[in-house]
C-alpha cells in the first residue's frame, strides 16, 4: 500500500490529479490496477487517504508547533516554518502536492477541495491564533490584520517550498530558509 502512495504523490506532482490514471500509479508502483481498486476503491478515496497521511504526518505537527507555546510567537512561527522546510526537504513529493492539490482544485466545489480546504485551514488558523496572541500582549502590532498576515506566512511557506523545488541546485534551501526567517525577524530594509 506504501508503494502505491508514494506513487501516487509522484505522479500527482508530475501530472496533476485529473492527468494521472490509477493505471499509472499502480504501474509506477509495480503493481495491478487491481491493487489500487483493494486498496482504495477509487481515485478520489485514494486522494483522501493520502491527506489523513498528510494530517498525520504534517499539518497536525504544523499546528503542535505553532500552539507550542515556547519562546516568542515570533519563534514559534519560525520554528513553523523550519519544520515545514524539514519536511519538504525529506519529502519533497507529499509538501509539493499537497500545494499542486490546493492549487488545482482551488475553485471546485466537491469533497477534494473541501478536504484540502480543511488541511490548509487547520494550518491558517494555528498561525492566526499565534498572531492574535502576539497582538494581545502587544509583541505585533495590532495594525496588522491577523487573518491576512496568517496567509502571507503560510504563503511564504508555500512560496519557498516551490522556489527551492524549481530551482534546484540553482539555490541552497537552508540558505532560502535563512533569509525567509531573517525577513520575518528584521523585515526586508
Amino acid at each position: 500500500m506504501n508503494r502505491l502512495i508514494q506513487a501516487a504523490f509522484e505522479l500527482f506532482v508530475i501530472r496533476g490529479y485529473h492527468a494521472t490514471s490509477l493505471e499509472a500509479i499502480s504501474s509506477k508502483a509495480g503493481l495491478t490496477k487491481g491493487s489500487v481498486y483493494f486498496y482504495f476503491g477509487s481515485k478520489e478515496k485514494l486522494i483522501l487517504h493520502m491527506f489523513e497521511v498528510l494530517r498525520e504526518d504534517l499539518v497536525d505537527g504544523l499546528v503542535a508547533t505553532l500552539r507550542n507555546p515556547v519562546g516568542s510567537h515570533v519563534d514559534r512561527i519560525i520554528r513553523y516554518i523550519h519544520k515545514g522546510a524539514d519536511f519538504g526537504a525529506e519529502r519533497p513529493n507529499e509538501l509539493l502536492f499537497m500545494i499542486q492539490i490546493a492549487i488545482e482544485f482551488a475553485r471546485q466545489e466537491n469533497v477534494i477541495a473541501a478536504a484540502i480546504r480543511e488541511l490548509y485551514g487547520d494550518v491558517h488558523a494555528a498561525v492566526e491564533a499565534v498572531v492574535s496572541e502576539a497582538q494581545a500582549v502587544g509583541s505585533m502590532s495590532s495594525d496588522i490584520d491577523a487573518r491576512s498576515f496568517a496567509s502571507m506566512i503560510v504563503a511564504v511557506h508555500d512560496g519557498m517550498m516551490l522556489e527551492w523545488h524549481l530551482r534546484g541546485a540553482e539555490i541552497s534551501g537552508p540558505d532560502l530558509v535563512k533569509n525567509v526567517r531573517r525577513m520575518l525577524l528584521h523585515g526586508i530594509g
